[in-house]
């Protein structure tokens, strides 16, 4: 087996519109990427049989499917992080028809993945800690599904250990690419 067993990705979708303030919006805290530039960007080494962790944004489902496509997988389910404050109580976020109170991370393959733990549920809470961080949880949801890795992060923005992660964001200090 060469490459990743378990893509994880969190890609900075780029928006068709523009939010207002300093903060709102992707793009006013990291460089984004339109569906074309996602689905063409060159991968790292992936195994034949790869389980895709898929972050998409409420918006632009479709877009998240032709990216899934483009890179080789097909979907086979779903995640839902249902968002909470540091206090536990349910998150009140932005939204232009509904709050966002959750996000959605879809499960593609590509071959034949044997997922291991089949007690993993598809809905887990954990706490909102800045801005498009997602949770540890995630990490470990991963590796239940599929142990031993390797495992690969696309734009990391903070290091994990036992995962190889790329990412403009990660520190300096952290070794992006690691030979799989």
């Amino acid at each position: 087996m060469s490459g990743a067993r378990v893509l994880l990705a969190d890609p900075p979708w780029k928006f068709g519109d523009a939010l207002p303030g300093k903060g709102r919006g992707a793009a006013k805290h990291y460089p984004c990427m339109t569906v074309d530039e996602l689905a063409h960007m060159p991968l790292p080494p992936i195994a034949d049989d790869c389980l895709l962790m898929l972050w998409r944004v409420a918006a632009m489902q479709t877009e998240a499917l032709a990216v899934m496509e483009a890179w080789g997988f097909e979907l086979k389910s779903e995640l839902v992080w249902r968002k909470l404050t540091k206090t536990g109580k349910q998150w009140f976020g932005m939204g232009r028809y509904v709050r966002a109170a959750h996000e959605t991370c879809l499960l593609g393959v590509r071959g034949r993945v044997r997922v291991a733990d089949r007690a993993v549920r598809s809905v887990f809470d954990a706490p909102v800690l800045e801005h498009s961080r997602k949770p540890n949880a995630i990490y470990g949801i991963a590796e239940r599904l599929v142990p031993g890795g390797p495992y690969v992060e696309l734009f990391a923005r903070r290091a994990y250990p036992g995962w190889f992660q790329y990412g403009n964001e990660l520190p300096t200090t952290h070794a992006q690419e690691a030979s799989l």
